[in-house]
């Protein structure tokens, strides 16, 4: 099999909801972004949230509902990207979502299309997606690159 090497500026190592999340945001940025999932889908959590419904956040979550050795840092993370935030991308899409008790909001369509709408973002963004791939080896290249072994 013959080895390839492809240069990137971000690898993300899960297609999970905050690595999806994670590129779509950083690929704003105009960086060259490959996600890395060893599972055959993207986004299996994000499937089974809500049963199936995807509670994909809530309102009422603050700061103050979070743990951390830092505790500003949830108050910086909240402010940068708020529920509003994805609200807006959802009307981007055109999908439909409603509120539950206490706050928690779940999309109309179920979690099938807001996994839909990640990709499409992801797509629409230029990110690469590997999915059945692995990490074999991380090696420090210097202080601000790394080189990764991978099973694609």
């Amino acid at each position: 099999m013959q080895k390839t090497s492809t240069s990137y500026d971000l690898i993300i190592i899960g297609a999970g909801a905050a690595g999806l999340m994670c590129a779509i945001s950083a690929a704003s940025n105009n960086k060259k972004i490959l996600i890395i999932e060893h599972g055959k889908k993207i986004g299996p959590k994000i499937l089974i949230s809500g049963g199936g419904r995807c509670n994909f956040t809530n309102m009422d979550a603050g700061a103050e509902n979070y743990l951390s050795c830092n505790p500003h840092f949830a108050k910086s993370a909240l402010s940068r990207y708020t529920p509003y935030d994805f609200l807006d991308l959802l009307a981007k899409h055109n999908i439909g979502w409603n509120e539950k008790k206490l706050g928690q909001l779940f999309c109309d369509e179920g979690a099938k299309r807001i996994v839909a709408m990640l990709i499409e973002e992801c797509e629409a963004a230029g990110i690469t997606i590997k999915c059945e791939a692995s990490v074999e080896t991380v090696t420090a290249e210097d202080d601000n690159s790394f080189a990764l072994t991978t099973s694609v």
